[in-house]
């Protein structure tokens, strides 16, 4: 009479959640981070001087590696650029300011992988640029609105142009995240064999 236990293999095995803040995705976020600092010290001609290159790095990573970490890049690059240059606007406002961006970031990132990344250059635009500057209404009235509207609709289209052509490049060169639609992906094609040659020829 055998005594042995049912095999391990019988056993169902659950599948380990994945952790999605991977030491990769911390480190990529943590150097666009920094790049969107460096971004906000290029500022555009703007009334209130906060209009910057400071995005662009928020829209690489949404279009390029998932709206979500787009998302998270936006918010810590507004609040980290909003520090250094002295909160201009005061510390509740960019607070409002950076969950915005986190909205519009993530729009753009998701427009860009679920239809195509020249459909999100538009969507993109119209609310980082149209949308920030109607933001402040209720805080400073519609006069700040007229004077950052031109500032932030141009400051918005050279970040999201700049974004779009080093998706481009990451494309190219294979660092870019997952496939999205509209994305150009070399499929990998199966060695043929000496039989299969042979009955091509």
């Amino acid at each position: 009479m055998s005594s042995a236990t049912p095999a391990a293999a019988s056993q169902p095995v659950t599948p380990r959640k994945k952790n999605y803040f991977t030491p990769k995705r911390i480190a990529r976020v943590s150097i666009l981070v920094a790049l969107s600092a460096v971004g906000a010290f290029i500022k555009l001609p703007s009334p209130t001087g906060t209009v910057a290159l400071d995005s662009a790095p928020a829209f690489v990573a949404a279009a390029a590696f998932g709206p979500l970490e787009g998302s998270i890049v936006g918010v810590l690059g507004h609040m980290f650029s909003a520090l250094i240059t002295g909160f201009p606007l005061g510390l509740p406002v960019h607070i409002l300011v950076a969950l915005a961006t986190f909205v519009w970031v993530g729009a753009f990132g998701y427009v860009a992988r679920k239809t195509n990344i020249w459909v999100a250059i538009p969507v993109g635009i119209i609310l980082n640029g149209v949308g920030g500057a109607a933001l402040l209404i209720p805080i400073y009235g519609i006069g700040i609105f007229a004077s950052l509207l031109l500032p932030l609709v141009i400051g918005s289209a050279i970040n999201i142009v700049i974004a779009v052509a080093v998706v481009k490049v990451l494309d190219l060169t294979g660092l870019s995240g997952t496939p999205r639609k509209g994305k150009k992906s070399e499929k990998l094609q199966a060695p043929v064999s000496p039989e299969e040659q042979a009955k091509s020829a």
